[in-house]
């Protein structure tokens, strides 16, 4: 008797657009891996297209903490100790590769995936922007020629699709465009400087740079670099603050926020809820109710449920707080800087990338 022939039916196939909006759905590091599924595939997640639309599903991104010191990053919506969420990190080194040595990287900035790391060696600051989800990073450099110390960041240009390293220095704005390659320089009409030591790269908001700086007069001030329209501009404290005390600067969820460094009580988070409106500055909470307050608190970033990631700078305490303040879990870690950063698929309006 001949035994029966059993054919498998075929599997489905989904249309292209439904597919599409699957995959668009997914987390960076499963899309890195599903570009060797097929030709179609691999095609559909290198479109620069398809990584704009990702990148704008705000959704679909995973938000990581860099730990510089240790070279690794955490998903900040994992518990702070789930070491299966860790990454290490292999920063790649801004200078030139004949010249390699041993010399400290710094990371100077995050922007729609990108880090910017650079170094000086030899009177020349090298630059490096790098997406560490793909390898791709594209290297420049500086002639060290600064008067003043200096202020870092990279923000982005959505006019002309232009990602732009924007570097201060004195009352000199140098700033480096991506897309052509080169740099340039305007002067602003107020002399300022970094508060050292500080968290000196830029926090980016609403397409502008934010940082901490100390003016002429020597109080504390928030400038402000708009990246398309390369103007500079300033945001006032809080009008109960004082202004020749020092502040962490952050942005936690689409807002600027404060918080008093080496505070003799217990420190105070404020919040800006409406950009640019001293009068919209606001206590979010204080520790004052809490024994185990820190006395050097900085804010980091902020988690999708409304918990708040922050720094016990003093005792090197990484800590998960509830949105009224209260610790909820902690780890201790041996970095004075520590960031948020958002994986992505964006490639570089340039041709000029590297890849790793």
């Amino acid at each position: 008797m001949k035994s029966k022939q059993f054919t498998l039916p075929l599997a489905p196939t989904l249309p292209d657009e439904l597919m599409e909006e699957i995959l668009l759905r997914l987390p960076v590091r499963c899309l890195v891996r599903f570009k060797c599924v097929c030709k179609s595939w691999l095609s559909l997640i290198s479109d620069p297209q398809f990584a704009k639309s990702h990148y704008d599903l705000a959704f679909a991104l995973t938000h990581r903490l860099i730990l510089c010191c240790e070279t690794n990053s955490i998903d900040i919506e994992a518990p702070l100790n789930d070491d299966s969420t860790e990454l290490t990190l292999h920063f790649p080194n801004p200078s030139p590769a004949h010249i390699q040595e041993y010399v400290p990287i710094n990371v100077v900035g995050s922007c729609r995936g990108f880090l910017l790391l650079n170094t000086e060696l030899f009177d020349i600051i090298y630059f490096i922007i790098w997406n560490p989800s793909t390898g791709l990073k594209k290297r420049f450099s500086k002639p060290l020629c600064l008067k003043f110390s200096y202020l870092c960041g990279i923000g982005y240009d959505s006019s002309t699709d232009d990602y732009v390293v924007v570097l201060l220095s004195g009352k000199e704005i140098h700033c480096f465009s991506s897309r052509s390659n080169s740099w340039s320089c305007t002067t602003s009409t107020v002399l300022y400087s970094p508060m050292g030591g500080y968290f000196d790269h830029g926090f980016l908001l609403n397409g502008a740079l934010h940082w901490l700086v100390q003016s002429h007069d020597f109080n504390v001030k928030i400038i402000v670099f708009d990246v398309m329209e390369r103007r500079l501009s300033e945001i006032p404290l809080p009008r109960q603050l004082k202004e020749n005390r020092l502040y962490h600067l952050r942005v936690l969820g689409g807002c600027l926020c404060l918080s008093l460094c080496f505070s003799t009580g217990y420190p105070k988070l404020w919040i800006m809820k409406e950009y640019k409106v001293q009068s919209s500055w606001t206590v979010l909470f204080g520790f004052s109710t809490f024994l185990d307050g820190p006395n050097d608190f900085a804010p980091i970033c902020s988690t999708k449920n409304g918990e708040i990631l922050a720094y016990d700078c003093e005792n090197k305490i990484l800590m998960r707080l509830s949105d009224k303040g209260k610790r909820l879990e902690q780890r201790r870690t041996r970095c004075n800087h520590i960031f948020m950063h958002s994986e992505s698929l964006i490639s570089l309006s340039s041709n000029e990338e590297e890849q790793q």
